[in-house]
């Protein structure tokens, strides 16, 4: 292959092979793989150094790792440089020559030479710099044969495809860390948000739901008042309130202040939804990464109950875990009634019912229905706040239509 013979459908094939493979377990591996298809006889790995080492965490190449321990880079460049600053100085997405930044003779006295390179009949390499964050970074390499006709049958052709794929390679393997932060921050603080009495549902600004706590889970589980479509985004049970929540989302990205909204379920009282902005922390990530995630606007959706509603018992299964009958049994006991009138009214055993409300008790964390009045008393914070502007206005009605 002596030149750069790609359709344009095999090119935006090789393209998406470099996103695919960015988000892969080990990164890269496809795309390497494709690519030494395409020039037999070439080496090609991913690496990544500190410094100047070499690191074995990036270093693997077909299932196998190359680097079995950190490899110095004692040569300098022609400019003088260490390889550490020759790197560091290396903007990412550029494709660069060892056989132009080395002298010949110093390259072929290095330990990556004599240990990896000479064995395998390879040389010289071209390298994509893909990362670089403090003094740690990453590179893909393709390493040329000893063989000088076949490196010069390849050298132009692999050099000008590398260049074409080098600000895709960048942008993936920044899609991919900012995914993994994501990941991360998700799992560390999924105690914290499970935590969170009322259910939470976290989107993006197109109504794409993210993630959400425990009961939020539920509440999604249970299809009611909201739901998943088939692409991931939220959506409630009638048109108008759903666009509705779609137009909410997206205020929330527009001018970043929270608002509600009241929807009806179907199985229970009214509940309450408050909008408001996600801002997750960024201070311990790189530029690149804040500049990523903050691009995105998220929104995190709570749900609650207007103070002048019957405290909802799919609420009470979503938020404490409780089955339908112990929903129903708190639910009677919210409204004043004795463990006697629910025995009687529901035709059950009055022990049965003191055995649930025991539970319920434990579920909820208190040891008397005062406490449980004063506990359930959460679920009208987002009453609270957007009673008096949750439901649709006359004038949002006549938008929708």
């Amino acid at each position: 292959m002596t030149q750069n013979n790609l359709s344009p459908e095999d090119l935006s094939q090789l393209i998406g092979l470099v996103y695919d493979s960015a988000f892969e377990e080990v990164q890269w591996q496809s795309l390497l793989r494709k690519i030494s298809q395409m020039y037999p006889g070439i080496g090609a790995l991913a690496w990544g150094y500190e410094g100047d080492q070499m690191f074995p965490e990036y270093s693997k190449g077909d299932h196998a790792q190359v680097f079995t321990e950190m490899v110095p880079l004692e040569v300098k460049t022609i400019q003088n440089r260490t390889t550490a600053e020759a790197t560091k100085m290396t903007p990412n997405g550029f494709v660069i020559r060892t056989a132009e930044f080395f002298d010949d003779d110093e390259w072929r006295g290095t330990k990556v030479y004599r240990d990896y390179l000479k064995p395998a009949g390879l040389c010289h390499t071209l390298q994509m710099k893909v990362d670089h964050v403090d003094d740690r970074g990453a590179f893909l390499c393709f390493a040329l044969p000893e063989d000088r006709a076949l490196e010069d049958k390849y050298h132009d052709s692999l050099f000008n495809l590398a260049k074409l794929l080098a600000p895709h390679a960048v942008r993936a393997c920044q899609l991919a860390r900012a995914l993994t932060m994501a990941k991360r921050a998700t799992e560390v603080f999924s105690g914290f948000l499970d935590g969170i009495l009322l259910p939470m549902l976290v989107t993006n600004e197109s109504g794409r739901f993210l993630f959400g706590n425990a009961a939020g889970r539920r509440l999604l589980n249970r299809s009611d008042p909201m739901k998943l479509t088939n692409s991931g985004e939220l959506i409630l049970h009638g048109t108008d309130d759903t666009r509705a929540l779609q137009r909410r989302i997206m205020s929330i990205g527009k001018d970043q202040t929270a608002n509600g909204l009241r929807v009806e379920t179907e199985n229970g009282a009214p509940l309450l939804l408050a909008l408001t902005p996600f801002r997750p922390s960024m201070r311990e990530a790189s530029a690149i990464d804040r500049h990523l995630l903050e691009d995105e606007q998220l929104c995190a959706v709570f749900v609650g109950q207007s103070a002048g509603d019957d405290i909802s018992a799919s609420l009470l299964e979503d938020v404490f875990d409780m089955t339908p009958r112990e929903a129903e049994v708190c639910s009677r006991l919210i409204q004043g009634m004795s463990a006697a009138e629910i025995a009687q009214e529901s035709r059950r055993a009055l022990k049965t019912v003191r055995n649930q409300i025991q539970v319920i008790y434990e579920k909820v964390g208190v040891t008397s229905n005062v406490a449980l009045m004063d506990a359930l008393s959460v679920f009208r914070t987002v009453g609270s706040m957007f009673d008096s502007n949750s439901a649709l206005s006359q004038e949002e009605r006549l938008l929708l239509d």
